[in-house]
């Protein structure tokens, strides 16, 4: 039987490359997105994907996800957090409580959320997988030894992004002893609308990189902080 994917942040970017990429590789595809006319353009694209309307940022999204997925598959096998925004100020005197917040909430508490959601129906599944789409700037060891220290990236979302890979490796301690993968994966470097200045990578190469890294995890590499299709990061 094919194996059923669940992807959130799937109506634009990284996100929908990756919704395409698991459909044409014949998987179920649940889509999660934020508005009807997103979920209508994925329907027209991929008629046989399941668009989950709903959002991360808000306590709903964890019924919604639960409700969509237990009434439309027997399992669930992989999880792939992928929605995210980007902070604008990447100086002390510019950055405000509320971006910070902001970030934290879609980041992490949006992540909760989801795994809350779609937790009973991994369970189901012979090999579950949860994958947190992270970035090498979540690295405190980078960060520590001056590598973004002229990049011009956000405060709000180096944190956000640090504090979801916390998350990561909470998760991945409670729920490895119940047979689920958990991992923090950096897509590499993604030429996007607020893409870093040394970016390389398609957002379609991003996605092939992140479809090989879920088909080969497991047990065995839960845990782990990887750059796809490049090896280990540091924590």
């Amino acid at each position: 039987m094919n194996e059923t994917v669940c992807i959130t942040g799937a109506s634009r970017g990284l996100g929908l490359e990756l919704a395409r990429l698991f459909y044409a590789r014949s998987y179920r595809v649940f889509p999660v997105v934020r508005s009807s006319a997103a979920a209508e353009a994925l329907l027209r694209e991929m008629p046989d994907c399941r668009p989950i309307m709903a959002d991360v940022a808000d306590d709903n999204c964890t019924a919604v996800i639960n409700g969509a997925l237990s009434g439309q598959a027997e399992s669930l096998d992989l999880l792939i957090n992928n929605a995210g925004i980007s902070g604008t100020a990447d100086g002390l005197e510019q950055v405000t409580t509320n971006e910070v917040g902001e970030l934290f909430n879609v980041h992490g508490l949006g992540i909760i959320r989801t795994v809350q959601g779609a937790l009973p129906m991994l369970e189901r599944s012979a090999r579950p997988r949860i994958i947190n789409i992270s970035s090498r700037l979540a690295s405190l060891t980078k960060t520590a030894a001056g590598e973004f220290n002229h990049g011009g990236f956000t405060y709000s979302y180096r944190m956000a992004k640090a504090a979801q890979n916390m998350l990561t490796l909470c998760l991945h301690q409670e729920l490895s002893e119940r047979g689920v993968h958990v991992s923090a994966v950096h897509p590499g470097k993604i030429l996007a609308g607020c893409a870093s200045h040394d970016a390389n990578l398609t957002p379609g190469e991003a996605a092939e990189r992140i479809f090989e890294w879920c088909r080969t995890a497991g047990p065995h590499n839960s845990g782990q902080f990887v750059e796809a299709g490049a090896g280990i990061l540091p924590w």
